[in-house]
């Protein structure tokens, strides 16, 4: 079984790559707190596209949920106080692409992180214990 990558690394590398991942969640979200607002549609499908697609990224790439979660925690500390406010605030207002970004995020998330391990198969055609006509024993070789 071929592990991921995340799982390789020694325990300095895992942390680093958590506060990075952490790191980049909090940025991505700060930023699409500000942005979401900006083209009423648009702009919040952009900015849940960002964040979805960083933290789909961390879960396929790490092949475990430490660096997807690490990132989605990162996006928490950031929202999580712009939306306790009751009846909005300046950043995240209560209309309907306040609630889009906050109802967005928190599915990305729980998507994210609720998906299952996919096992992938990494089985070529040549690795059967079956001989093959191109695999003849070395005397065969030198009769020809």
């Amino acid at each position: 079984m071929l592990e991921p990558d995340f799982a390789l690394m020694s325990a300095p590398q895992r942390l680093g790559v958590m506060a990075l991942a952490l790191g980049g969640g909090a940025t991505l979200a700060f930023v699409g707190t500000f942005a979401h607002q900006s083209l009423p549609p648009v702009g919040v499908a952009i900015a849940l596209a960002t964040v979805g697609v960083y933290i789909i990224g961390l879960r396929a790439w790490g092949g475990v949920r430490t660096p997807a979660a690490a990132g989605s925690v990162g996006a928490a500390v950031v929202i999580g106080p712009l939306a306790s406010v009751t009846g909005g605030s300046v950043l995240i207002p209560a209309n309907t692409v306040g609630y889009a970004w906050l109802i967005g995020i928190t599915a990305i998330v729980f998507i994210a992180l609720a998906w299952p391990h996919v096992q992938r198969s990494h089985e070529h055609a040549g690795d059967t214990m079956e001989s093959t006509p191109d695999a003849a024993s070395p005397a065969d070789s030198t009769s020809r």
